[in-house]
């Protein structure tokens, strides 16, 4: 357990400096080049993350798991997906620049926006060195150099919009961040595993790895579409000055999802392994994962909702008036999410991969249907309506075709006050004694020098 909030607190760092620092990075930028370009931004943004999500392979869940329970194939497996990461990598590339390049001819600025942006998802076939730290519980290799070049570049973002540079130019400077990162990332992997280990391509594990992997390839592509398909929709039927609103308030309130990710990514080689040895303790585990993450979220929604107004009018101004009418709505769709990452995280362990497909697909067609009702008439604050409805329809539908009938118990016993009560005791109790720890561990090296 401590392993797990060590993880989770190298993690945790990672997720608040983009909360925090990215956010009013962000909303700095947003002011500066105005709700139109924004949007454009965004629009770029979501169309790389739809068809990047092909490039992931679904391999992100699956290499974890696979490293955690057979280590010996260690090097095979990383070289293997990362080789299957880059080909996808460069195909995604070039359908983002084609599907912008015939559908948005008459604006060259959308073409350009996209170009740059669709070179992310090649920068991020590197993740899958992200995905052998996971395993070992050393995220902190990767979160280091990540968090030390975003900081970094944060500030030259606020010194470009000071000296009101280009929005181009901020596209560049966002791109050599990635860049930068991803250097720092496979440089220290290289220097300790060798690099004859990123050698080891095998046509076999590269079956057997998307055999494991399509399923949730097409539920990664699935949550991404629904995830970012409004704001496609509401460039198509709006205007990208009222996509430029949404996204803003959209970024506010996806923000807090980096909450049940970051315990997901720390939690899950654990629950592997207790799954095996501790089944009683794994379930319990489960059960409290979800109760904390029901309470959690709907604190989060209240305080947000409460305070959209005065939040959105210090970040975005005038310039965007219906961002906290749109951020009040769309917050609540953190309930659901929080649950929805705690039960998928679930059924992956469990191996029943398809149930996260089954689900995804019923979201996004409820997603889909409200967007194209309700986007002509009410904009950003149908795609916001259409955010949480759809989100609900996932953690239904999670629940509904769970196999083991397991998770109806878990969300049954999720609503009981008592038991979060006694669950979060039992957290600061255990992060406590990881405090403890570590700050003896300090002390025992500082004496020992």
């Amino acid at each position: 357990m401590h392993k797990v909030i060590q993880n989770s607190g190298w993690l945790l760092i990672d997720k608040l400096a983009r909360l925090f620092l990215g956010l009013l990075t962000m909303s700095m930028i947003a002011r500066h080049i105005g709700p139109g370009e924004f949007g454009i931004w965004n629009y770029s943004l979501a169309l790389t993350a739809i068809v990047g999500g092909i490039a992931i392979l679904g391999l992100d869940k699956i290499v974890v798991k696979e490293l955690v329970s057979d280590p010996e194939r260690r090097d095979e497996i990383v070289s293997t997906a990362l080789c299957m990461r880059i080909v996808a990598g460069i195909l995604s590339c070039t359908i983002c620049v084609l599907i912008t390049w015939f559908t948005k001819q008459n604006n060259p600025l959308y073409i350009r926006c996209t170009t740059i942006t669709a070179l992310n998802i090649l920068l991020q076939s590197f993740d899958v060195f992200d995905y052998f730290y996971q395993s070992h519980n050393q995220v902190q290799r990767v979160i280091i150099p990540k968090v030390t070049v975003f900081v970094l570049f944060c500030l030259i973002k606020i010194m470009c919009v000071r000296m009101n540079l280009s929005f181009m130019v901020i596209l560049w400077v966002s791109l050599a961040e990635l860049v930068i990162t991803y250097l720092l990332i496979s440089g220290y992997y290289i220097w300790h595993e060798g690099i004859a280990s990123l050698f080891k391509v095998r046509m076999q594990e590269a079956r057997y790895l998307f055999s494991q992997s399509w399923s949730l390839l097409f539920a990664g592509v699935l949550v991404l579409l629904y995830m970012k398909s409004d704001q496609l929709l509401l460039d198509v039927l709006s205007t990208p000055q009222q996509l430029g609103e949404y996204a803003a308030a959209a970024r506010i309130s996806e923000l807090w999802y980096a909450i049940p990710t970051v315990i997901a990514v720390a939690i899950l080689p654990n629950l592997i392994q207790q799954r095996r040895t501790n089944h009683d303790q794994y379930l319990a585990n489960v059960e409290k994962w979800i109760r904390l993450s029901m309470w959690g979220s709907t604190v989060i929604a209240i305080v947000v909702t409460i305070a959209s107004g005065w939040l959105t009018g210090i970040l975005y101004g005038s310039q965007y008036p219906h961002v906290g009418v749109i951020l009040s709505i769309h917050i609540w769709a953190n309930i659901p999410v929080f649950i929805s990452v705690a039960i998928m995280q679930y059924q992956i362990v469990e191996g029943n991969y398809n149930a996260n497909l089954y689900a995804t697909i019923a979201g996004i067609v409820a997603n889909l249907l409200i967007n194209l009702l309700l986007i002509p008439s009410l904009g950003g604050i149908a795609a916001a309506i259409a955010t949480v409805i759809s989100y609900t329809t996932v953690a239904t539908c999670l629940i509904v075709v769970d196999k083991t009938g397991q998770t109806k118990m878990f969300i049954i016993k999720m609503l009981y006050p008592g038991k979060a009560a006694a669950d979060i005791w039992q957290l600061q109790l255990i992060l406590r004694s990881s405090i403890e720890n570590k700050l003896s561990l300090l002390r025992q090296k500082s004496l020992s020098k």
